[in-house]
């Protein structure tokens, strides 16, 4: 603007300086210079010069001051080692030394240190002129509260500044704190696999654990570590034996970077084993020189952890048990045999038991030396031809084994000693070669062995006998019979005298034709692939060189195929024929119900009609009763026939008798006895003579005419005015309660001993008869019953009650043994003991005749009426 000269400002920056960083802003009041990037190179003095038109220059210097970070902040150890994160290693107990150097930063930075948080004292100084500031600490003795400490070196110029800073932590090694085995003093078994385990905890880096066994390391190890690598856990895997029992087995843990000693844990095997058993003879016997009938001892001897608590003694795996009987003493550790014998020969072992199980020993062998006896189970008879040759084998039992055998043939009439060059022997064996020549030949060979022990005191019999057929089995049985099999079983016979076969021969029933042809060494034969249904004819033979035996027959029959059932279409058919319509089952089910309702009607009916009957006569019975002198029928009787007509008529409604009327029953039913007076023929009548039964009156004819069977009562009369001779005595006629087919007369029975003789006759001894109720049986007539006598009576006797018809009775034609005598029949309670009495026609006595069928007697106690079947 000089000379007055107006122009545009221009901005000039120089590009060495600040390029387009800085220009001049004239606009504002005052101007003012703007730089960008401020950088540390533009610091220094600013000189601002104004020049006026009319007035002096005017220059102004500011200076400018450029904060600078410091551009690095570098942690090294003591080795003079940069450290960016971590410091250390370092063991506990150790000092160590840290230097934080910064570099740059305007104005001087100040530095210092923090851990965790906290500030710590430091050394600062200058390295290389002053442009280099360093600050050193010193930390320790170091402890495991270290570990992971973090450590900051902190730069800072100004407020305005960033804050400059390094963070290193510390890292540190340590030596396991502790170390256990776990499952220590504990006692282990042999034998078994053990799986061992060692822990140590606080290592850094984490244990290594080994273990040792007096002092020689073992292997198969395995290691694991806990997640946050504090503890370590050390597997050891195993087996023990006896031989390791108080050996010292430990566990070490240690860390290779710190230089300290290794922990140690460990103690003393116990090792438990089963029994170890030793079997010793008795130190006195010799082993190879015991023979039958020495005693013997054995000791036991057994080596344990723990103790063993039993011993037990085996013969060949059996026990043996305590048993003074037999000649076995078990005492303690001790096993004492007396008196041995073959049978004692054999294996012995004991065996002991403690906690761990049990222990065996190894056998002992107990050799008995005896002389030869003959063995058990060989052939004891041989069948030889003549002119053949018999191989006769003789075994024999002996010990030791080395014999001498010697033969002797034995008939009834010699005994001979068979050449040696017959003989031959294979051990306990000899075979001698026997042709019987001649009938002589036959008899018994006898076996003798020899040995160092004696000779054999019984020797071994073989019967040599003729040759022929086996016998005939036995005792066959069919077993496991199915539709297609069955197995037959029988015991076999004597052989002949040869080695027998069995043969089975198999025949269908129907056809006859062999389906099965079966040999076997056995009587035992199983056949299959058989018919169901079928029957089988078996045939068993046995069978040796001379032949075969008579066959024994079994027949069997197979079990038959499951039968078909019908089809569903074949089973409902017929059924579908019976269906009825509903018209027809209705119509049907009407004619049943009008079939019920008139049957119902016509019962209905009837039993009024039956009970009006029934009332009827039992009115006419208690009027004739009452006008009646004598009882009716027995209660007894009376009540039976009622109890059969109410059997035989169930439509009968029983009617209900009055007490006053039963009362008046019981009084006249005392003394009361029957007679038989079934005919009303003069001739057979028992209670008037030929004479006086010519003046029946009508009332006793019409009832006999009308009942075939009557019964005459004896009543006991006191009064003299009832007293009447026979000849001229009266019958009251009583019609039966219950039934109208039987008649009823009543006849005064005598009870005084001095009223008995008056019926006697005047020509004839007077015969004394005890005052008593007492009749015997009179022997029955001889006169035979004709059939046409009965005829009338049978028919009367069907429409009589069941009262009357079982009734024992006399038949018309029955007659005592004199031709014109009187017959009373005398009921009593047995069927056999039916008493007859004769009375005679010209004196009307009645003699006593001897009884012959029974002794029994009918008393005054005696029931009267008692039903029973005829004895006719």
């Amino acid at each position: 603007m000089r000379a007055g000269i107006s122009k545009a400002p221009k901005r000039w920056s120089d590009d060495a300086v600040f390029g387009d960083r800085a220009y001049f802003v004239f606009e504002n009041e005052p101007g003012r210079l703007s730089v960008e990037k401020i950088q540390a190179s533009d610091s220094g003095i600013y000189r601002c010069r104004v020049d006026f038109l009319k007035a002096q220059t005017y220059n102004t210097r500011i200076r400018l001051d450029v904060i600078t970070p410091p551009k690095q902040v570098i942690i090294r150890d003591s080795a003079n080692v940069e450290r960016s994160t971590v410091v250390g290693p370092y063991s506990e107990g150790d000092i160590i030394a840290l230097k934080c150097q910064v570099v740059g930063g305007y104005p001087t930075p100040s530095v210092s240190w923090y851990r965790d948080g906290m500030e710590i004292p430091s050394q600062v100084t200058y390295l290389s002129g002053g442009k280099v500031l360093q600050s050193e600490i010193s930390l320790g003795p170091l402890g495991r509260s270290d570990l992971n400490s973090r450590l900051v070196c902190r730069a800072m110029n100004h407020p305005k500044a960033s804050v400059v800073e390094a963070v290193v932590q510390i890292d540190m090694n340590f030596a396991p704190l502790n170390i256990r085995l776990l499952g220590a003093y504990q006692p282990l078994s042999a034998g078994r696999r053990y799986d061992l385990l060692c822990q140590s905890a606080g290592s850094r880096p984490p244990a290594v654990i080994t273990w040792w066994q007096n002092g020689i390391r073992l292997e198969k190890t395995t290691e694991t570590t806990s997640s946050d690598g504090n503890q370590t856990t050390s597997t050891l895997s195993i087996n023990l034996s006896k031989t390791d029992s108080g050996k010292f087995l430990s566990c070490k843990a240690y860390n290779h970077a710190v230089p300290s000693d290794p922990l140690e844990d460990g103690w003393k095997l116990d090792i438990q084993y089963i029994p170890e058993a030793y079997v010793r003879l008795g130190t006195s016997l010799d082993a190879n020189a015991l023979r039958e009938g020495t005693d013997v001892y054995f000791d036991c001897l057994v080596v344990a952890h723990p103790q063993v608590f039993r011993i037990e003694w085996r013969h060949n795996n059996h026990p043996l048990l305590h048993n003074i009987s037999q000649g076995i003493i078990i005492s303690n550790h001790s096993l004492v045999l007396q008196g041995v014998t073959r049978a004692t020969a054999g294996n012995y072992s004991c065996v002991g038991f403690n906690a761990e199980g049990e222990g065996m020993s190894e056998p002992f062998n107990l050799n008995i030396l005896f002389a030869p006896t003959c063995a058990q189970n060989q052939p004891k008879i041989y069948g030889v031809a003549k002119q053949e040759d018999a191989q006769i084998t003789c075994v024999v039992d002996a010990n030791p084994h080395e014999v001498d055998f010697s033969w002797t043939f034995n008939n009834s009439a010699e005994s001979i000693d068979v050449a040696t060059n017959h003989i031959s022997r294979l051990g306990t064996t000899s075979i001698v070669t026997y042709t019987p020549i001649t009938e002589l030949d036959y008899g018994t060979l006898l076996c003798v062995a020899t040995n160092r022990i004696g000779r054999q005191r019984v020797p071994c019999v073989f019967h040599i006998i003729a040759a022929g057929r086996p016998d005939q089995v036995h005792n066959c049985t069919l077993l496991n019979i199915s539709m297609t099999s069955l197995t037959a079983t029988c015991s076999d016979g004597f052989n002949g005298g040869l080695p027998q076969l069995f043969f089975l021969e198999l025949q269908d029933a129907n056809s006859k034709e062999i389906k099965a042809n079966i040999t076997s060494t056995v009587p035992r034969f199983t056949v299959s692939n058989l018919l169901p249904g079928n029957a089988y004819i078996l045939s068993i033979f046995a069978y040796n060189s001379k032949g075969r035996s008579d066959p024994t027959i079994v027949n069997a029959a197979m079990l038959r195929m499951p039968e078909k059932q019908l089809t569903f279409e074949q089973t409902n058919k017929p059924r579908a024929e019976l269906l009825f319509s509903p018209m027809v089952s209705l119509t049907i089910g009407l004619t049943l119900a009008v079939f019920v309702a008139s049957l119902a009607i016509v019962l209905a009916l009837r039993i009024p009609c039956a009970a009006t009957t029934r009332r009827r006569q039992k009115e006419l019975s208690n009027e004739n009763e009452s006008r009646d002198v004598s009882p009716g029928p027995s209660d007894h009787s009376a009540s039976k026939d009622m109890e059969e007509s109410d059997e035989r008529n169930p439509d009968v409604v029983p009617e209900l008798i009055d007490y006053d009327e039963q009362i008046e029953y019981a009084r006249k039913r005392q003394h009361i006895s029957t007679i038989d007076t079934t005919s009303c023929n003069p001739r057979r009548s028992v209670l008037v003579n030929s004479v006086a039964g010519q003046h029946m009156d009508i009332t006793e004819r019409s009832l006999c005419a009308a009942h075939s069977i009557g019964y005459c009562t004896l009543r006991s009369v006191r009064n003299s005015q009832n007293k009447r001779p026979v000849g001229t005595l009266s019958m009251n006629v009583t019609p039966h309660v219950y039934s109208n087919a039987i008649a009823q007369c009543t006849l005064p029975r005598q009870s005084f001993q001095n009223e008995w003789p008056r019926y006697s006759s005047n020509g004839a001894e007077p015969t004394h008869v005890a005052p008593i109720s007492t009749f015997h049986q009179l022997p029955i007539s001889a006169e035979k019953t004709q059939p046409h006598h009965s005829r009338d009576s049978t028919e009367e006797f069907a429409g009589s009650s069941s009262s009357t018809s079982n009734s024992s009775m006399i038949s018309a034609t029955n007659a005592c043994a004199q031709s014109h005598g009187r017959t009373i029949a005398l009921h009593h309670m047995n069927q056999a003991q039916t008493s007859r009495a004769c009375i005679g026609t010209p004196s009307n006595v009645i003699n006593t005749v001897e009884q012959i069928q029974s002794d029994d007697e009918a008393t005054v106690q005696t029931p009267l009426m008692i039903k029973r079947d005829s004895s006719v």
